[in-house]
């Protein structure tokens, strides 16, 4: 599957595949990526829109609740574009 930050319905189909771990990952870049911050917001506004995407997303905050909080590490690319210590992915 090819996720382009860009266009929030390929970002929530992405999303829909393991939200718990993109779920993070999206939330991260929000912050970090301004410039795609627009297209991941309007992506978590249709997931929150439609039933079975939201009946996902409370199951999947469920399970980080009861297994503890996800952390969002870095990407394979933003190591190779150099956006992150390799450090910082332990």
């Amino acid at each position: 599957m090819l996720l382009d930050l860009n266009d929030a319905s390929t970002i929530v189909e992405w999303w829909a595949v393991y939200p718990q771990r993109h779920g993070a990952l999206l939330a991260d870049w929000a912050q970090r990526r301004p410039e795609h911050r627009g297209a991941i917001l309007e992506a978590r506004r249709r997931i929150n829109a439609d039933p079975a995407k939201r009946g996902l997303l409370e199951r999947s905050r469920a399970e980080l609740r009861r297994d503890g909080e996800a952390v969002a590490t870095p990407t394979h690319d933003e190591l190779a574009a150099g956006e992150v210590e390799p450090a910082a992915a332990l």
